[in-house]
């Protein structure tokens, strides 16, 4: 199958904490080459690779909960298909000294595995999504143009909340554009879709795939709702809650994962995280 793509890089203003432009560049780059290190493939299939997009899919800062600089990254199958959104940032701990954050979701329909600086880290030993029809769409429309005109009108019956430990609510921003769409043109199972975003501030918080997936002789509207925070996650369609999340469910043995990886400076000394 040959797909085609359309990839939307989303550049959202930072808070006043972190705007020194040079320091936001210098460790944009420590967060792509985090994110460079990294080989992800099916669990089965070591030889199948996926492959990162090489622009960022996002740039963010967090102003609610600190000084947070990174970026939003995507592996995608051979058929572009997503199947890992991975973010790495930093955020201050002491004058210059940041820890930086892996945190990734598996959006793959099979098991995969990953390995950081050439070892063992990450795993998720079931499919990373689950899919629902979309109640009351029409059928995928046959060109790409129409089917992205739908997806939107899809999203805009979608909204999101996150709620913290102390009870706190904060009502997600849907983005106003997918940060990841694609269209098959030799389709099976699936002839296209997007990525989607809930954000609190500039970070992503909430992850919302659609697509249009094959359904006897037509291809329906899907949807699959995936966490990318620590605080618990309610999704509602059309006004009624159909997905939950609970506050920090990362496992390294799951579809979510997020750890503290390293200490560093921007000078080459780095302090490994104990």
């Amino acid at each position: 199958m040959l797909p085609s793509v359309c990839l939307c890089l989303l550049l959202l203003g930072a808070d006043p904490s972190v705007n020194d432009k040079e320091l936001v560049e210098a460790w944009l780059k420590v967060s792509l080459q985090h994110a460079q290190d990294y080989v992800i493939h099916p669990a089965k299939s070591a030889d199948e690779k996926f492959t990162m997009l090489p622009q960022a899919v996002f740039r963010h800062s967090q102003p609610v909960r600190g000084d947070d600089i990174g970026a939003v990254y995507l592996w995608v199958d051979r058929d572009k298909r997503p199947a890992v959104l991975g973010t790495t940032f930093a955020y201050t701990l002491q004058d210059d000294l940041r820890a930086v954050v892996h945190e990734f979701h598996s959006l793959a329909n099979q098991p995969i595995e990953a390995q950081w600086r050439n070892r063992p880290h990450w795993q998720s030993p079931i499919p990373g999504l689950k899919w629902q029809a979309v109640p009351k769409a029409p059928p995928a429309e046959k060109t790409a143009m129409g089917r992205q005109r739908q997806a939107r009108e899809i999203m805009r019956r979608f909204q999101a909340e996150s709620i913290d430990h102390k009870g706190s609510r904060w009502e997600l921003r849907l983005l106003a554009k997918p940060i990841y769409q694609f269209d098959v043109e030799k389709p099976t199972t699936v002839i296209g879709g997007s990525l989607n975003v809930f954000c609190q501030g500039t970070d992503p918080e909430l992850i919302l795939a659609v697509e249009a997936q094959k359904a006897i002789d037509e291809f329906v509207w899907h949807y699959a709702a995936a966490n990318f925070t620590d605080y618990a996650l309610k999704l509602r369609l059309d006004d009624k809650e159909v997905w939950t999340s609970k506050e920090f469910s990362a496992s390294q043995n799951s579809p979510y994962w997020a750890e503290s990886v390293t200490r560093e400076r921007l000078s080459k000394s780095k302090e490994a995280t104990p």
